[in-house]
């Protein structure tokens, strides 16, 4: 293989939990959660670029060119070692949105590392078994459970079975083409701190074990929305913040809830609803930033050139 090689540009779809139960399991590969869920067309683009020529090896990760520690993304390089035989690389993500937002940017670069990699060096695992390698990575590094499954699948879905793809099971959440979302960023906020906390762990699966069965019985995404909200509360996850942006949003007829786990919001609707939504925010409340996206139908794949030539203005 020649020195300084690339791999393609990897696009893997944002993710936005609306409702989730943990399950705790010795084995990575089993443990993660049920809840529910959908990815949007808003992306973390993965290439890494492969040399030969560093001994021992050096690899950096980068975000929208800016130097990460990139934790969990190191982790999935850890399973190619074996491939690599010491030598370097360098692994860039690009995204519009932010790390520890509560998108999965974590899961979609976990996904997007470990596709790129396979591309790169030329292994023969399946779609599952790349699932599998950014699943056990999210989970050693407790920055998510369930995101690397449902940004796989790439598409609305509710999680019947937690743990990583052909472990974790998916049942579709119905959701009409014309129901687009509204992201809006408050602040950064930390999974880890949420998972690993004994107290928000039993509110949380207090909640979703009411929740989750009342969504399986009808999949559709107005039910969806009215469980998320109602979990967001009785989970007590909502941020001061938060909670202020989504009562005014539902006294103004919006269909809004939390992102899991952000300190962010999520409203559901048809394009015009959500750009005078949108309007509404930026008119009443100071946020960081906020995105229209339809839902996306599929997971991980090569970019685009028009996708490509957007990178050059992400920040």
């Amino acid at each position: 293989m020649d020195s300084n090689q690339t791999s393609s540009f990897w696009k893997v779809p944002a993710h936005i939990t609306g409702l989730f139960q943990i399950v705790k399991h010795k084995d990575m590969l089993q443990m993660g959660s049920k809840g529910a869920g959908f990815s949007i067309n808003n992306y973390i683009i993965t290439k890494i670029q492969y040399s030969q020529e560093s001994i021992p090896s050096k690899n950096e990760v980068f975000y929208n060119n800016k130097k990460i520690n990139g934790i969990v993304t190191k982790t999935v390089v850890k399973e190619f070692e074996e491939h690599l035989n010491k030598k370097s690389l360098t692994i860039n993500h690009y995204s519009l949105l932010p790390i520890e937002g509560g998108f999965g940017t974590s899961g979609a670069g976990a996904l997007g590392t470990a596709f790129a990699l396979a591309e790169l060096l030329q292994t023969n695992y399946s779609r599952d078994e790349l699932g599998q390698i950014a699943h056990k990575a999210e989970v050693k590094c407790q920055t998510g459970l369930g995101d690397v499954i449902a940004q796989l699948y790439g598409k609305p879905e509710i999680r019947i079975n937690p743990g990583a793809p052909t472990i974790g099971k998916i049942k579709p959440l119905i959701w009409p083409e014309e129901q687009l979302v509204l992201s809006i960023f408050l602040g950064t906020s930390s999974t880890k701190d949420i998972i690993t906390s004994e107290k928000m762990y039993k509110n949380i699966n207090r909640a979703a074990s009411k929740l989750l069965p009342v969504l399986e019985k009808d999949p559709t995404v107005g039910t969806f929305l009215n469980v998320s909200f109602l979990f967001a509360k009785e989970a007590k996850l909502m941020p001061r913040n938060v909670a202020k942006m989504i009562k005014k949003l539902r006294a103004w007829g919006y269909s809004a809830s939390m992102v899991m786990l952000g300190k962010a919001v999520f409203v559901v609707g048809t394009e015009g609803e959500l750009i005078n939504c949108q309007e509404q925010i930026n008119k009443h409340f100071t946020i960081k930033q906020s995105w229209i996206n339809p839902v996306a139908r599929e997971g991980p794949s090569i970019a685009s050139p028009e996708i490509i030539s957007e990178i050059k203005s992400y920040r």
